[in-house]
């Protein structure tokens, strides 16, 4: 296990809190006046998929799991089982939906991906920063007067729903920031 300070939690990180492994999904620091200064975390429980939320005063030591980071391959999903293949070693890993629910509208055939793995577990996915996906529908976009550039919904070849200038028609190649879900 890696120490660490509070200062140094980062969102996506895997820490090891009472002995269960939780990933960070959003960070706030807090400073009250004369007061100290606090760090909350909300996290998700990598097991259960339950959230919480841990405060901690800031400059406190926490423990950062020992999690390898391996280069992989989307393959293909049958039903709600994703199949994934390790780059270096060719082994194949099938992840259930529920635990990368929150990046399945992403996952396209062949997309070089990272795993994260924890005692021979895979215990995350992590995305490319950005993605190129091909626009499948969207509706024609209409002007009119509005004050900053409009924007109209898009089905992508994934099936993730997104919003798209109005110019960018059905068949075009959009970059999505897998982060924020926002097209570039």
């Amino acid at each position: 296990m890696v120490k660490i300070t509070t200062g140094d939690v980062k969102k996506g990180m895997i820490l090891l809190i009472e002995g269960k492994l939780f990933k960070v999904v959003d960070t706030a620091h807090t400073h009250m006046g004369r007061g100290g200064a606090n760090d909350t975390y909300k996290v998700k429980d990598i097991v259960t998929g339950k959230s919480n939320v841990f405060t901690y005063n800031s400059g406190a030591t926490l423990e950062q799991a020992d999690v390898a980071t391996n280069n992989a391959v989307y393959l293909y999903n049958a039903g709600n089982n994703y199949s994934f293949m390790e780059n270096d070693t060719g082994e194949i890993f099938d992840i259930e939906k529920e635990k990368i629910d929150d990046i399945v509208g992403y996952l396209k055939e062949n997309l070089d991906v990272y795993l994260q793995i924890y005692q021979g577990n895979v215990i995350n996915v992590l995305l490319p920063s950005t993605i190129t996906y091909k626009i499948t529908s969207t509706v024609p976009g209409v002007k009119g007067d509005r004050a900053q550039a409009g924007t109209k919904p898009a089905i992508l070849e994934t099936g993730l729903e997104v919003q798209v200038p109005l110019y960018r028609e059905e068949g075009d190649e959009v970059t999505v920031n897998t982060l924020t879900g926002s097209i570039n």
